[in-house]
């Protein structure tokens, strides 16, 4: 079925528009994070307030080997966290920066991966852009409709501990594909070799989560490329051992374990982790299936697959193989949290990098259905058939139990309308202020009421809180507490 040039067109403006505006969104809003929690009190643990940038450089890698010695192995992480925190150089004017740049990094990462991806079912010299951007749009949609982005979007410490080094495993990934491009030239290999093997080491080195995900997808393509090749690259290997390397450092971290709940019980961890992590798992995709689009958005991928079956002919096999174990990773990601807390316990920030493993890799797979439906009966050139289909995605979008209205994504959207976010930006900002200018040295505050879709500044009515205790110090103050209500 061949699409009209005026169609075409149609849609690549329509695609464009829609990233255009979920990509401003997120980013705008991105720009309105407020201070928060950890913000604070690592802050203090890295103890450097203004000082030149080697000195701040060393302090930096004094707090990743603080905490990779009695909390945590992401040593990536924690040294990006340490790096650009805003509380100890440029205070909002950084923090907002940093933020938006992480909504857009992260956007602009998702979009290298996929796009390199779709080159080996496009090939190189044939764009079709209305392929490619309906494909991304789809995806960054059903990603951000998810509802699980506070502490990634708006949070200091999510950003930097977990989406950057996420955005970094994007490019890895992105990078590798294109290594294996056949028409390449050794010195152009060997450079996105080591390109790869970098930032895959450097993604090996956030939360644990992130590092079994990198492991996992570059060895699903090693073997993808192993199946169709029939040789073993040594470039692939060097990258795979890259984020082995990285792996062992983080995973060896002495503070690994410290967050282990005491019931527990360490005999019987693996077995309870592993239930944890099927729960988890089968929960979330439950929940993306049916609480939002994304199983019309499965649909949609289906009839992408029948619309590109056509293209991926030689190496299918190798591709449905490759397909069918991706669909595995959501329980690698899901793993090491559910181990490394020691309970049922799984962040907001950790169900991000599930879900867009989730998303990914079950979208994908619903590409290789749609090719396995036109192989089997032809729906390519059937018009009918392709017709009742897409009348399946309008009546799902008019039956789901998430409207358009009820969306995430666009919750945000009218919170940055309506001026929501800037009036709580406003309240926090007095709120620092404040702070770093009242005579008392036991302050008592009233606290912002909270707002949906945003992590939200918080603090106790003990002042013995960590928050509380954290943000104390950091104002060099003797206590800071919310007053009762």
């Amino acid at each position: 079925m061949n699409l009209s040039k005026n169609l075409k067109r149609l849609i690549i403006a329509l695609n464009v528009l829609i990233i255009f505006f979920m990509a401003l969104i997120i980013t705008v809003g991105a720009g309105y994070t407020v201070l928060v929690g950890d913000d604070f009190t690592n802050g203090v643990r890295i103890g450097a307030f203004h000082v030149s940038f080697f000195e701040y450089l060393g302090a930096s890698f004094d707090y990743v080997k603080s905490m990779y010695m009695d909390w945590q192995g992401p040593y990536f992480a924690m040294f990006i966290q340490a790096f650009l925190s805003p509380v100890n150089n440029f205070g909002l004017v950084q923090l907002r920066v940093v933020m938006m740049a992480n909504a857009l990094f992260f956007m602009g990462s998702l979009l290298f991966m996929v796009w390199s991806a779709l080159d080996y079912v496009l090939g190189e010299q044939d764009k079709k852009l209305h392929v490619r951007l309906t494909i991304f749009s789809v995806i960054l949609f059903s990603i951000l409709d998810s509802e699980i982005f506070t502490e990634i979007f708006f949070w200091y410490c999510g950003a930097t501990a977990y989406c950057m080094p996420l955005s970094v495993l994007q490019i890895s990934v992105g990078l590798f594909l294109l290594l294996n491009k056949e028409l390449l030239n050794k010195k152009k290999k060997n450079v996105l070799t080591a390109a790869s093997a970098l930032t895959l080491f450097l993604a090996a080195g956030g939360t644990l989560a992130i590092t079994g995900a990198g492991c996992y997808i570059i060895l699903l393509l090693t073997v993808g490329f192993y199946l169709v090749s029939k040789k073993i690259s040594v470039r692939n290997i060097i990258v795979m051992a890259a984020g082995i390397i990285g792996a062992l450092i983080n995973v060896a971290a002495p503070g690994n374990y410290a967050r282990h709940s005491e019931s527990a019980g360490e005999g019987f961890l693996l077995f309870k982790a592993v239930k944890w992590t099927i729960k988890n798992v089968c929960a979330e995709t439950e929940r993306l299936t049916k609480e939002t689009l994304f199983g019309v958005m499965i649909v949609v991928m289906i009839l992408m697959g029948v619309y590109l079956s056509d293209r991926v002919k030689r190496a299918f096999a190798s591709y449905g193989i490759v397909s069918v174990l991706a669909l595995m990773s959501g329980f690698v990601v899901a793993f090491p949290v559910a181990f490394g807390y020691g309970g049922p316990y799984f962040p907001n920030r950790c169900y991000f990098i599930l879900d867009v493993v989730l998303v990914v890799s079950i979208l994908n797979f619903a590409v290789f259905i749609g090719c396995c439906l036109d192989r089997w009966s032809g729906l390519h050139e059937s018009k009918s058939s392709l017709a009742v289909l897409v009348v399946v995605v309008f009546a799902m979008l008019v039956l789901s139990k998430e409207t358009m209205e009820d969306s995430a994504f666009l919750t945000v959207a009218k919170s940055v309308n309506n001026g929501s976010y800037h009036d709580y930006y406003g309240k926090c900002v007095s709120i620092y202020d404040y702070l770093e200018n009242c005579p008392e040295e036991d302050v008592v505050l009233e606290m912002p009421e909270y707002i949906d879709n945003f992590e939200c500044f918080y603090f106790d009515e003990d002042e013995n809180g960590w928050v509380n205790i954290g943000i104390a110090q950091y104002y060099h103050k003797n206590s800071v507490k919310r007053a009762s209500q």
